[in-house]
């Protein structure tokens, strides 16, 4: 899929902007502070309806400023989609062709967005809600049944906690909860299994296209049940065993909410044994790697690299732009830098003009 045209009005620091993109790489080029980083915010949150920097909209929303509105044209293959976003302190509203979007997994098949910013390089050595983040999220760009079942998990679990910090605690509500979240978490699990399977096709390759070496580089799913028996009863009996920490804890200790995953690097975990080098390495082709999972042309993911190159040498940039001349539609920001063939989008002032 493409990005053909983006405008923002009181976005960030942009207070009226309208440009077109090239298919291929666009390169964000300007001064730190100039706005390279909100515009291509601005082009993650089409996916999501939200950003990787904050978790409010508000804080989205130009200084002194009631309301900020992004509206984007997008093409898959021959189809033309529009989308708008209006953004204010009461909530966000959201339109596909001028319809109302009343679900956010409606966006993920409008515009599908792969992102690598300067903090994800922290990502095996991060707290696992992080990485769960990356997988859920994966996930439910292929799959808005992941996406039901895991907003259905969170939405029990937020109603479990909360009974569990009673003053005098439901025991039998609780396990009603329970019940649910088991029932729901044998696919759950399935799902982040049958993903990091395919994963573990594509990475080594990737991996070994942007180091330029040969290397065993693998994603280590690590559920919280043991053993092949994920069944709702054994999930059940698993919560109930916990039951009396949680009671303790006021606090649901166990479940797919607290799992994690890893990466080996020739069988090393590379968050331990890693250099800093090829962690960087493995989480770029890590955040890459949805592209080659999609195996139709016109549905293939926009990405998004922010900062991507200041920290890699020669070597692994050339390397890494050999990689992205091979995907659909890429955003990349930095100060300086001269790609062949690259269309050059230039930022200032909070200003952007496409130069090439």
């Amino acid at each position: 899929m493409n990005l053909t045209r983006l405008a923002l009005r009181n976005f960030r620091t942009y207070s009226s902007l309208q440009i077109e993109f090239a298919p291929g790489i666009n390169l964000i080029l300007g001064p730190n502070a100039s706005g390279k980083t909100n515009l291509a915010e601005a082009v993650y949150y089409l996916s999501l309806a939200r950003s990787w920097r904050t978790p409010t909209d508000r804080a989205l929303i130009k200084d002194d400023e009631a309301v900020a509105e992004i509206a984007a044209d997008l093409m898959e293959g021959d189809l033309h989609r529009s989308l708008e976003f209006q953004l204010s302190k009461e909530g966000k509203r959201i339109k596909l062709n001028r319809k109302p979007v009343r679900r956010l997994s409606d966006l993920c098949k409008v515009a599908n967005v792969v992102l690598f910013a300067p903090s994800d390089v922290g990502l095996f050595a991060g707290a696992p809600a992080e990485r769960r983040s990356y997988l859920d999220i994966a996930i439910s760009k292929q799959s808005n049944d992941y996406f039901t079942l895991i907003s259905r998990y969170s939405h029990l679990l937020k109603e479990r906690n909360a009974a569990l910090k009673a003053a005098i605690p439901n025991v039998e509500l609780i396990r009603t909860f329970t019940q649910q979240m088991a029932e729901l978490t044998a696919p759950i699990i399935s799902y982040r299994m049958m993903f990091v399977s395919s994963l573990n096709e594509v990475l080594p390759t990737i991996y070994g296209r942007l180091s330029g070496q040969t290397a065993a580089c693998k994603a280590v799913y690590r559920p919280f049940i043991k053993g092949n028996d994920i069944s709702p009863e054994r999930v059940n009996d698993e919560f109930e065993a916990a039951l009396d920490s949680d009671l303790a804890h006021r606090a649901t200790g166990i479940g797919v909410h607290r799992e994690d995953f890893g990466l080996t690097l020739n069988g090393d975990d590379i968050a331990v044994y890693g250099s800093q080098g090829e962690n960087r390495t493995a989480v770029i082709a890590l955040k890459l790697a949805p592209y080659f999972l999609i195996e139709s042309p016109a549905k293939k993911p926009i990405a998004v690299l922010d900062d991507v190159t200041s920290e890699l040498d020669s070597d692994r940039v050339h390397r890494l732009f050999e990689l992205l001349r091979g995907l659909g539609q890429v955003f990349v920001t930095a100060t300086e830098l001269d790609i062949e063939g690259a269309s050059i989008i230039d930022v200032a002032s909070n200003n952007a003009n496409r130069r090439i």
